[in-house]
C-alpha cells in the first residue's frame, strides 16, 4: 500500500518500484563521460550552471523516467544533479554512476 505523506499541503505518494541497472539504462536517451570533455564551453546552455567534476552524464526526455533514475541513483546511495539542457530541452543528471554501458566500455578499451 503507497504511503501518503502531507507536505504543505500537497499529497506525495512514496511507491517503491525495484530497478536495475540494465532497466536505468532503458530511461535514459543519452549518456556520455562528463568530466574532461571540455562542457565549460557550452555551460550557458544548462540550468543551473554545472559542475564539472562529475564523471557521467544522462539525458531523459521524459520526466517520469527522470524521476525514476532519481529513485534508482539515490537508493545506490550516489550523489548526483538535475539541469535542464536548453540545447536539447531535455533533463541532464550528472553523477558518479558508471551504468553498465560504461563499465563495457572502460573494459573494453583497457
Amino acid at each position: 500500500m503507497p504511503q501518503i505523506v502531507s507536505i504543505e499541503g500537497r499529497a506525495t505518494v512514496k511507491i517503491q518500484i525495484d530497478l536495475k541497472a540494465a532497466d536505468f539504462e532503458q530511461l535514459w536517451i543519452n549518456s556520455m563521460e562528463w568530466m574532461g570533455q571540455d562542457w565549460e564551453k557550452q555551460a550557458d546552455r544548462f540550468d543551473p550552471k554545472p559542475i564539472y567534476s562529475w564523471h557521467y552524464a544522462y539525458w531523459f526526455d521524459n520526466y517520469a523516467a527522470l524521476k525514476m533514475a532519481e529513485g534508482f541513483i539515490s537508493s545506490l546511495s550516489k550523489n548526483y544533479a538535475i539541469h535542464i539542457d536548453e540545447g536539447t530541452g531535455d533533463w541532464l543528471m550528472l553523477t558518479n554512476y558508471a551504468s553498465p554501458c560504461h563499465l563495457r566500455s572502460k573494459l573494453v578499451n583497457a
